[in-house]
């Protein structure tokens, strides 16, 4: 905050647009540390406020694990269920068709 002196507002006819020399008072509001403490403590408090209303407010129960997650899971252990089921159809050992009628035609005693 400045506060000036009442020769310093006075107009000066022979000087147009210039500034005068500043000689006056000036007073500079300080800033003590009762405004930075304030300020700090404010912070602390803020901190606890939110801290507190995470866990108030903080869903409970499932942990991570969404429904949609949870869906996917099911699903996708079915479909792996019904492939495993599939490839071990695929691999199944069996005699090939009329595989005892070509063994004894190959037979010649």
């Amino acid at each position: 905050m400045y506060v000036l002196t009442s020769d310093q507002l006075s107009p000066c006819p022979t000087q147009a647009f210039v500034s005068t020399p500043f000689s006056g008072r000036v007073t500079v509001p300080s800033s003590t540390g009762l405004d930075m403490a304030s300020r700090i403590n404010a912070k602390v408090e803020k901190r606890k406020r939110n801290r507190e209303n995470m866990r108030k407010f903080k869903k409970g129960g499932r942990r991570g694990t969404s429904k949609k997650k949870m869906m996917r899971k099911v699903f996708s252990s079915a479909a792996r269920q019904e492939e495993n089921e599939f490839i071990a159809k695929c691999f199944i050992t069996v005699p090939p068709p009329n595989s005892e009628e070509s063994d004894d035609k190959n037979k010649r005693f």
